[in-house]
C-alpha cells in the first residue's frame, strides 16, 4: 500500500493523552511476597494485623520509675534498689507494669555503691513512655487501594505483620522486530546487514517499568509472516511493540498489517527522533509501533511504553526529573517539534544546558555528550540566555 500522509501527527503530551484514554488497566491479580511488591499497586487496602507497641515502651534509654513518688519533687533515693524502686529502660523495651513514667539516663548519676542521685523531676505521668499504638494500630489502613507499594512502605508493612500483598498482575509485553536486514545479537555481521539491538534494550527498559518482556524472533519482511507474529502475540501479551516502519519502503508492511487487524489510531508523530512511531488497537489491546533505529526506538519507548505500562499497572504517567538552565547557544526551530539533546552543568551556582551538536558525530559521540533533553516545538526559536526546562537521563546529583 502507498504512504498515506497522516492527517494528524500528535505532540507527545496528545499522544500521552491518546494512550490513556485507550488504555484498559490490568484487571488480572496475583499474591506477591512483600519483598517483591515494591512499586506494585495494591488490589485492596492493607491493613494493620496487630498495634505497635502492643504494650507501653520506654521512649528513651533510662530508668523507669513510679510517678507517684514525684509528686512532691525529687525524692530521697539513697536507700533505693534497682528492680524494687526502679529499673533500667531500652528504648522501646516494654515497661514492666509497676512503673510508669521514665527518666533519660543522663538525668541519672550512679555511685560506686550503687546508689543513684535523679537531677530531672518527671513533669506529669508517663513521660517519656510510648503509648500502646503509637506507631501503628491495628486495623489501621496502610496501603489504600490502588496505591503504589514504595521502598518506604516496606518497613512498616513488615512491623505491621504483612509478608504478602494482592497486586495488580504485570502486563505482559511482546515485541516483534522486523526486517530482512536485521540478524540477532551475538551473530557476525555479514556485510550489509544491522544487529537488531532494540530487543536487549525494550527487554530491560520493559523489567525496569514494571513489565514482563516477551522477546520475539527477528521476522522477515513477510506481511503474511508478520500477520501471524502479531496475531500470536495479541493472544499472549496486553501490549504488544513492534518495528512499525514508515510505510514508505518498499518493504515496509507492517502498517498495511495493522491496518487489516485493527484501528490505527496514530499512524505518525508529530515530533522527532522517532517520528515513526504509531498506535493501533487491535479490541482493547495496544500496538506500538516503534521506529527502527536505536535512538528514535529509545526515546518513543520512552515516551510512551513507559507510560502504557504505568497506565495498565494504575499509575499515573511517570515524569522525569526537571531541572530549569540557562541555555547557552541558541536552538533553532524545526519543522516539527523536536527533542534537543543538551549537556548539563553547573556554573557559579547555577545550571547551563548547552546543545549537544551531532551532525558529524556518531550516534554514541552524541549519546555520551548528552545529559538531558529539550523539547522544542516546531518553528519555535529559542536564544542563548534562556530560562529552559531540561528533562534529565541521569539523576540530577551526577550534575556537576
Amino acid at each position: 500500500m502507498a504512504y498515506k500522509e497522516p492527517s494528524f501527527k500528535p505532540t507527545r503530551s496528545q499522544m500521552i493523552n491518546i494512550i490513556k484514554e485507550n488504555i484498559t488497566p490490568m484487571t488480572r491479580k496475583e499474591v506477591v511476597s512483600l519483598g517483591d511488591s515494591v512499586g506494585r499497586t495494591s488490589v485492596y487496602d492493607i491493613l494493620a494485623k496487630h498495634s505497635l507497641p502492643n504494650m507501653p515502651v520506654s521512649g528513651c534509654d533510662g530508668i523507669s520509675v513510679r510517678f507517684e513518688d514525684f509528686k512532691n519533687g525529687i525524692p530521697d533515693t539513697s536507700n533505693w534498689k534497682e528492680n524494687v524502686d526502679y529499673k533500667f529502660s531500652n528504648t522501646g523495651v516494654a515497661l514492666s507494669s509497676e512503673f510508669d513514667t521514665v527518666i533519660a539516663i543522663e538525668d541519672v548519676k550512679f555511685d560506686e555503691n550503687g546508689s543513684i542521685e535523679i537531677s530531672s523531676c518527671p513533669k506529669k505521668h508517663g513521660e517519656m513512655v510510648g503509648k500502646v499504638g503509637g506507631n501503628l494500630i491495628k486495623d489501621e489502613v496502610l496501603v489504600y487501594e490502588g496505591e503504589k507499594i514504595t521502598l518506604g512502605h516496606i518497613g512498616i508493612l513488615a512491623s505491621a505483620g504483612i509478608t504478602v500483598v494482592t497486586v495488580y498482575a504485570k502486563p505482559v509485553v511482546t515485541f516483534i522486530p522486523t526486517g530482512d536486514e536485521l540478524v540477532s545479537t551475538g551473530m557476525e555481521l555479514p556485510l550489509g546487514k544491522n544487529i537488531e539491538s532494540n530487543s536487549k534494550m525494550l527487554e530491560v527498559y520493559i523489567k525496569e517499568w514494571g513489565g514482563i518482556p516477551i522477546l520475539y524472533p527477528i521476522i522477515p519482511d513477510d506481511i503474511n509472516q508478520i500477520k501471524n507474529a502479531v496475531k500470536n502475540a495479541l493472544a499472549e501479551s496486553d501490549i504488544v511493540l513492534i518495528c512499525a516502519g514508515s510505510a514508505k519502503g518498499n518493504k515496509d508492511f507492517t502498517l498495511d498489517v495493522l491496518e487489516q487487524m485493527g484501528d490505527i489510531v496514530v499512524r505518525e508523530l508529530g515530533h522527532g527522533p522517532g517520528k515513526h512511531g504509531s498506535l493501533t488497537m487491535v479490541g482493547e489491546k495496544h500496538i506500538i509501533g516503534l521506529p527502527g533505529p536505536a535512538r528514535g526506538a529509545e526515546l518513543i519507548a520512552g515516551f510512551y511504553v513507559k507510560g502504557a505500562i504505568a497506565f495498565m499497572n494504575h499509575q499515573e504517567y511517570p515524569l522525569p526529573e526537571i531541572v530549569d538552565a540557562i541555555l547557552v547557544d541558541e536552538i533553532k526551530g524545526a519543522w516539527i517539534d523536536f527533542v534537543s539533546s543538551v549537556y548539563v552543568y553547573r556554573e557559579n551556582g547555577k545550571l547551563y544546558a548547552k546543545p549537544v551538536k551531532t551532525r558529524g558525530k556518531t550516534w554514541i559521540e552524541g549519546f555520551r555528550m548528552s545529559n538531558g533533553s529539550y523539547y522544542c516545538t516546531k518553528r519555535t526559536d529559542v536564544s542563548a540566555g534562556t530560562i529552559i526546562p531540561i528533562e534529565l537521563s541521569v539523576p540530577s546529583y551526577y550534575i556537576k
